[in-house]
């Protein structure tokens, strides 16, 4: 028997293969999910993000009780009462009484205060919105991993399928000697590599579906159903476009400013240290009469007392070279981080500009001319101009070029996502 008769015919084998070339469709009942789904699942129920919403609302009241004063002193006693007699009425100093004193602190230091406390929460926001848009960025990056890789297993799994169907009819051509052994056992060869390679990409998949619900906070054996399909783009950003949205939009960078600022409050606050806060006190005695009926007028005192801050070299020195070391610190993280996303933006864009091409090259060049290049192979095959060997080559040629057309559409898509947490918004 040979190609060309029976069921299984060159028109059939060049049919299934183009066939691999269009996008693989999810069935009449299975909508695709768009990557917006999980990534509202996890803004909803991801737990780091609830547990962050919290330590917003602990800084909230931090902020408000930072310009608080703190509560007063009340103080109910006698005073002077002799412990011959225990009267309240022998001596003239004896009396009961009642005070309340206020601690103030110098001018500024509450407003000082909350102004550290409303920075730390500023800080806190950031984070908050840091870690959400890490995350979007993350789920984005394995919804097109999942996505890529399922593309690639549906090639590899409708390539398969032809070369079944070749490795049967040479075993049938074999039987009439028109191919060798060699040429048969080569094609089951072909055939079981590329099982190995199936296997791989289905690992890769239960993998990437596993990672996807627990980012989104789905139970991560929950069957991931259809996705959307990967698309090329146009990238149409620049490095300073990208770098001035990283300046304006990255909550990180924010969160750094942040804690400059709170560095620049903590010093003041921490100079104010120097001066001594004030305690003010006033109280009510209240006498008896003397033994022989004369009255005792009340009494009332008052007094102000005043901390002495006067240990500057063993304490508020320190306090105060600590609170700008922090600052320092602070800005030159922030110094840090701005160079680390220069770096980050020109190695995504060389990379996205990269996989573009690629992406490109392979569908207006490259899979075109292995169609063709199989096309005139099996032709030739037909009429005995080229050997067996040749044809699965050319099968195989072209599975590669089309698995390796969705593996760089699917690393595009990931590295703009990527880019996306690194300047902080969505590049969609």
């Amino acid at each position: 028997m040979r190609i060309g008769k029976g069921i299984t015919t060159p028109g059939r084998v060049l049919f299934l293969l183009l066939a691999t070339a269009f996008p693989w469709k999810a069935g009449a009942e299975e909508v695709p999910l768009p990557v917006s789904h999980y990534v509202e699942a996890a803004f909803a129920n991801n737990p780091s993000l609830n547990a962050m919403r919290e330590r917003i609302r602990i800084k909230e009241n931090a902020a408000i009780r930072a310009g608080a004063l703190d509560d007063p002193k009340a103080w109910i006693g006698i005073t002077n009462v002799p412990v011959t007699s225990w009267s309240f009425r022998e001596e003239d100093m004896t009396g009961k009484e009642i005070g309340l004193s206020q601690l103030i602190p110098y001018p500024g230091k509450l407003r000082l205060r909350t102004e550290v406390a409303t920075r730390e929460k500023e800080q806190t926001e950031f984070d908050l919105q840091e870690v959400r848009n890490v995350l979007r960025a993350e789920i984005r990056m394995a919804y097109a991993d999942l996505s890529s890789v399922r593309r690639q297993a549906e090639v590899v799994r409708r390539t398969r399928e032809i070369l079944r169907e070749i490795v049967a009819v040479s075993q049938e051509m074999y039987a009439v000697g028109r191919v060798t052994q060699a040429d048969v056992h080569r094609g089951q060869v072909e055939f079981e590599k590329l099982r190995e390679v199936l296997l791989v990409l289905e690992n890769r998949e239960k993998v990437l579906s596993i990672r996807l619900n627990t980012l989104s906070a789905l139970p991560p054996g929950l069957p991931v159903p259809a996705l959307l399909d990967l698309q090329e783009f146009a990238f149409p950003y620049r490095q300073d476009e990208l770098m001035a949205m990283y300046n304006e939009e990255r909550p990180l960078r924010k969160s750094l400013e942040a804690r400059v600022l709170r560095g620049e409050a903590s010093i003041a606050l921490a100079r104010k240290e120097y001066y001594p806060d004030f305690e003010i006190s006033g109280s009510y005695m209240q006498r008896d009469d003397t033994p022989d009926g004369a009255r005792r007028s009340d009494m009332f005192s008052s007094s102000v007392l005043v901390n002495l801050p006067i240990w500057r070299k063993q304490k508020l020195d320190p306090l105060v070279r600590e609170m700008t070391a922090e600052r320092e610190m602070a800005r030159r993280e922030l110094a840090n981080q701005d160079l680390e996303t220069s770096n980050a933006i020109g190695r995504s864009l060389a990379t996205i500009r990269n996989r573009a091409e690629v992406a490109a090259l392979y569908r207006t060049t490259i899979i075109p001319h292995g169609e063709t290049n199989f096309e005139t192979t099996l032709a030739a095959y037909r009429v005995g101009k080229v050997d067996f060997p040749a044809l699965l080559d050319t099968i195989t040629n072209l599975l590669f070029f089309r698995k390796g057309y969705h593996e760089t559409v699917g690393d595009l898509n990931v590295e703009k996502a990527r880019l996306g947490a690194v300047v902080g918004k969505d590049l969609d």
